[in-house]
């Protein structure tokens, strides 16, 4: 039987960073809405850029499944619907123009975060650099993606669903336009120093794979369905969903896929949308 909207019942899906948490701490409200909106018979999910091997246990351990490195992987309890990784040849050629671009980047799998030095180093500086978490927060911020960090010496051989880009002197545009159609980019920022940052991933994969998915796999119409995002690899997801709540503040794109806006973590949006919408 499908799960339709007016059961009173909703699948939900949770972006992490800038939407569930800031820098990787997530306000213990959040938490409790969490808590309650399943209690009241809601099924709410993690749904990340992030690959698993960076979601803290304690902020897994909130939901009732994850969707992580946005939709190549997908968990829902203890089952594994979907573990999509970049072929063998393309994940080997694509570490290895990284590398001779002289590149900071990271392979990002469920189980570990494969880095240069030069990454694995910029992340220790962050850790000693961070603030400790708030009482009563959840998440322990850089920390979280130290304890995943693996530099292996034969990296072009390591398997990986996703790139993440820290430093280089190549546009990741460009990067994926070297390596065919099969790769997407987004791109993020430029330093002042002239270095690009974003992510390569499977073109073909998103955010809204993960979520037609698992509404599928639980019985939930889309109409049922929640997205709350705030980043531009969100669209797809809110554009998926029934209901797609944008968080204030992001980009046009998100705000215009968005069905109404709430704060971000420091605003507790998380209680304001499931209080809207009659979760908790």
């Amino acid at each position: 039987m499908t799960v339709r909207p007016e059961t009173g019942r909703r699948c939900v899906f949770i972006d992490f960073d800038g939407t569930f948490a800031d820098h990787g701490i997530a306000p213990g409200a959040h938490g409790e809405a969490v808590r309650r909106a399943r209690e009241n018979g809601h099924v709410v999910l993690l749904c990340t850029g992030r690959p698993a091997s960076i979601v803290a246990p304690e902020v897994a351990a909130l939901f009732d499944g994850v969707v992580t490195s946005a939709g190549a992987h997908v968990r829902v309890g203890e089952e594994v619907l979907r573990d999509d990784r970049f072929p063998e040849d393309l994940a080997r050629r694509t570490t290895e123009l990284l590398l001779e671009a002289r590149a900071v980047f990271a392979l990002e799998a469920p189980e570990a975060m494969y880095c240069t030095p030069g990454l694995a180093e910029s992340i220790r500086e962050h850790v000693r650099a961070a603030e400790a978490p708030a009482s009563g927060s959840i998440g322990r911020g850089p920390q979280d993606i130290l304890d995943a960090v693996r530099t292996p010496d034969d990296l072009p051989e390591r398997s990986f669903a996703k790139v993440s880009v820290w430093e280089s002197p190549v546009p990741v545009e460009q990067v994926a336009a070297q390596l065919g159609e099969a790769i997407g980019a987004l791109p993020n920022s430029i330093s002042a120093d002239g270095l690009h940052s974003g992510e390569l991933h499977l073109a073909a994969i998103d955010k809204a794979d993960g979520v037609r998915q698992v509404a599928a796999h639980l019985g939930f119409g889309i109409e049922a369905t929640v997205g709350i995002g705030d980043g531009m690899n969100d669209v797809g997801m809110l554009r998926a969903t029934g209901t797609a709540v944008g968080i204030e503040g992001a980009a046009p794109a998100v705000l215009e896929a968005a069905t109404f806006v709430v704060p971000g973590p420091s605003g507790h949006g998380i209680v304001a949308a499931f209080e809207r919408l009659g979760m908790i």
